[in-house]
């Protein structure tokens, strides 16, 4: 028997999803990967915040905090990572389940 010690979420959290939000007033589409959306709604919840809102507060840091901006997607990945590894949102991964 195999112990999965890395490897051990639904494949489904690992899928590419496509949305559409509002950042800062401009409609445009993001693809992450479906932990990453799970991570930043909760996080949004956390903060009383849609998705939206707090994806444009984002936006608006980086953009007063870095130069450019090669890849925003990427930004947010960061973000949301940086965010559990500070523990700043605690976010229990057992509890997001795969859809």
């Amino acid at each position: 028997m195999v112990m999965m010690r890395f490897c051990n979420f639904a494949p489904g959290l690992a899928r590419p999803k496509l949305r559409s939000i509002r950042i800062n007033g401009f409609a445009t589409c993001l693809r992450l990967e479906e932990i990453y959306w799970r991570i930043i709604e909760e996080i949004a919840r956390q903060e009383s915040l849609t998705v939206g809102k707090l994806i444009s507060k984002w936006a608006l840091e980086i953009d007063m905090t870095q130069e450019t901006i090669c890849n925003f997607t990427g930004f947010i990945r960061i973000i949301c990572v940086t965010q559990i590894l500070e523990q700043t949102y605690p976010i229990d991964m057992k509890t997001i389940t795969p859809e």
